[in-house]
């Protein structure tokens, strides 16, 4: 009897824990991250501005998802263009461009089929001496509610972890044609 009372008692203190803990998570997600690749803005720029390039470098692919189809809509590049995936592992997520400024930015929304959250996102890039610095920022409102906010935390880690493979294959890209050229 004793141990059943210092179980449901253990049980009560954790649930109250977690669900205290919650209002310290905050009520949206921000992932920022960069990378410096070695090209002008201006070559790097139709890969983020055109949808049918990102298969080319971004971490939510055919090797990630196999099962994943793509479909594009409007116009091919900048404002108005979209693109859906659709995949067992990803589910199915839309995201089109919201505004384009070639070749300095872009901005985009994105939303998960069946999630109540949409995500705002931008990419920068920068000029530099002989490269371009590319960051990509990403925003998204979550409910205000404990499970939401542990979900987004959650999410959050995924989201930064897909966001710098995203971008290394980016820069991968560039390293790789760079050095085809050279030869």
């Amino acid at each position: 009897m004793k141990a059943l009372i210092i179980l449901i008692v253990s049980l009560l203190v954790t649930v109250a824990a977690v669900y205290s803990g919650s209002f310290l998570l905050p009520v949206s997600s921000e992932v920022t991250k960069s990378v410096v690749v070695q090209a002008p803005a201006e070559k790097v720029f139709p890969y983020l501005n055109n949808p049918t390039q990102w298969e080319k470098w971004n971490a939510w692919n055919k090797t990630y998802d196999p099962t994943m189809i793509r479909l594009y809509g409007g116009p091919m590049t900048g404002k108005g263009a979209y693109q859906q995936w659709n995949g067992d592992k990803l589910g199915m997520v839309q995201m089109h461009f919201t505004e384009s400024t070639p070749p300095s930015q872009l901005y985009y929304k994105q939303q998960v089929k069946g999630e109540p959250y949409e995500t705002i996102g931008v990419f920068s890039l920068q000029p530099m001496a002989d490269s371009t610095r590319v960051v990509w920022q990403q925003k998204t409102s979550l409910e205000d509610n404990p499970m939401a906010k542990y979900k987004g935390f959650f999410r959050k880690l995924q989201t930064e972890n897909e966001t710098e493979q995203s971008l290394s294959s980016l820069k991968s890209l560039f390293e790789a044609q760079s050095s085809t050229k050279a030869l």
